[in-house]
């Protein structure tokens, strides 16, 4: 029988972070203004400390300030057919009330130079209060090893993930067509864990329910007294017939002989030929056999909690180019380093045992290249078109980033002015992490999507400057076989944000 107990562990290691928009690690929805394009990467507005830093040479010259927060949704669902199971599906609620953006910038010359700070991965917590298939499966498999009708439990695991980042950079103009920047950004991971398996049942007959460890009791008890019920026949010197023979000769009946070779039979041997000695040895020995297992099955059984956290701390150097070749056309180039990250474990409680405090786990965030391209069709409208290339291969996920391949995200996006003061928009996304089947787990999976995006900047005065917008995710389905189950992945995902932008 495996060790329940793991399921705690395994939830620990495999839970990863939620990225919200972008890659399986990093989250590209860092300002208002991205919730209602969905395509920022070559910005010229505030939020281009995090999209196009290089392109803070377009700005005039002053102060300015950024601050933004979004609400995010999130309903992660799971579908597994393993017949054994007490439900299919399992439903997993993440929700981010915060998330903040707040952004500064100082132009002067040919010289700009601007800080950050934003949640650069997770920023949620996820609630399963059902638990997951991977926290039922092994339960579930007490069904065909103890011979019973069914289980239940008691379960629930919550974690959040964030991985807040700040960041500074140095932009400088090299002539009206060429800017550079450099920078870099120090990213401060935090998760916690909460979670619990406790009360676990089974029942024999649909109606009484007990531990497994008291239903194997009853069990070594029953065959113990079939053992002891066979004494007195063997004591009158019939230890040497059969089954049939001890009917025959009125020693049992036909219905207690119908019993015993029903219970041979579930033993796994055959009752023809045995001797009553030998049946009672076979059951004796049962009984034994059974007795040993009630201490493992209890203490594979038993309630188990943890309560852990993780933190780690990496810098990554950030790179940027803006051209201008023309006037009205745009083009960004950014490119971040891989962020080194080792989690390490602070456990408060650990049920399991075996999940130490202190032991470590690799959770890179990729080195990324984005690409902006912006053009000003017509005095009030422009048009946006954005590239994202998450290099996967390159970090180090402990073996499971060889189950992926390097990532794409890309989208378009269109902003109208409707008047001197409001402007409208409307952006695309389409992502793709292209994992494997055998990356994905009801714990940590990625799907392509499609995302729509909408919203508005009203200028209040000259000096500020309101954003919103909100956006919707479509999750195409994921799936993975086994041998023994099919799991289908399902998800959603719902932004709004609001943001102001101040110059002085």
């Amino acid at each position: 029988m495996k060790t329940l107990n793991l399921l705690i562990v395994v939830v620990l290691c495999l839970v990863s972070v939620t990225a919200f928009a972008g890659g399986i690690m990093t989250n590209t929805n860092q300002s208002a203004q991205f919730t209602r394009t969905m395509n920022r990467n070559a910005s010229t507005d505030l939020d281009a400390v995090y999209y196009n830093p290089a392109g803070l040479s377009r700005l005039n010259d002053g102060l300015y300030f950024h601050i933004s927060n979004q609400m995010i949704w999130q309903t992660k669902t799971v579908i597994n057919d393993l017949p054994t199971l007490n439900r299919d599906e399992f439903v997993g609620d993440v929700f981010a009330p915060l998330f903040p953006n707040l952004y500064f910038a100082y132009k002067s010359g040919k010289i700009a130079v601007s800080g950050g700070f934003e949640p650069i991965g997770g920023g949620g917590s996820a609630i399963y209060e059902d638990g997951l298939p991977s926290f039922e499966m092994p339960v579930s498999g007490l069904v065909p090893q103890l011979g019973v009708q069914g289980y239940k439990l008691d379960t629930e695991f919550e974690g959040s993930s964030v991985y807040y980042a700040g960041q500074a950079g140095l932009t400088y103009k090299l002539s009206d067509m060429i800017s550079l920047a450099v920078g870099g950004r120090v990213v401060m991971a935090k998760n916690t864990y909460d979670g619990y398996l406790r009360d676990i049942m089974v029942t024999a007959d649909g109606t009484n329910w007990v531990t497994p460890g008291a239903y194997l009791t009853g069990v070594a008890n029953t065959l113990s007294a079939t053992a002891s019920g066979l004494q007195p026949i063997i004591d009158a010197n019939a230890g040497s017939f059969t089954l049939p023979q001890l009917q025959a000769a009125g020693h049992l009946t036909a219905e207690q002989v119908t019993q015993l070779e029903g219970g041979l039979t579930s033993l796994g041997y055959d009752p023809s030929g045995l001797t009553a000695a030998q049946v009672q040895g076979i059951y004796s020995g049962a009984a034994a056999a059974t007795s040993n297992q009630v201490p493992v099955v209890e203490a594979a059984t038993a309630d188990v909690e943890v309560e852990a956290a993780q933190d780690a701390t990496g810098f990554s150097p950030i790179f940027s180019a803006f051209f201008t070749p023309l006037e009205g056309l745009d083009i960004a180039l950014r490119y971040e380093m891989k962020t080194e990250l080792t989690l390490k474990n602070d456990t408060e409680v650990d049920g399991s045992g075996m999940f130490p405090d202190g032991a470590e786990t690799h959770a890179d965030m990729p080195a990324m290249l984005a690409m902006g391209m912006a053009y000003q069709v017509v005095p009030k409208l422009r048009v946006e078109g954005n590239f994202n290339y998450y290099f996967n291969e390159g970090v180090n996920w402990d073996g499971k980033e060889e189950k992926v391949d390097n990532g794409i995200e890309f989208g378009v996006a269109f902003e109208y002015n409707l008047s001197d003061k409001l402007l409208v928009s409307a952006g695309y996304s389409y992502a793709d992490q292209k994992v494997t089947p055998e990356y994905q787990t009801d714990l940590s999976y990625s799907l392509p999507s499609n995302t729509l995006a909408g919203g508005f900047g009203y200028k209040v005065s000259p000096k500020l400057m309101i954003n919103a917008g909100i956006l919707n995710t479509f999750y195409d389905e994921g799936e993975k076989t086994t041998p023994t189950y099919t799991e289908t992945y399902q998800k959603t995902n719902l932004n709004v944000g609001v943001g102001f932008d101040y110059s002085f």
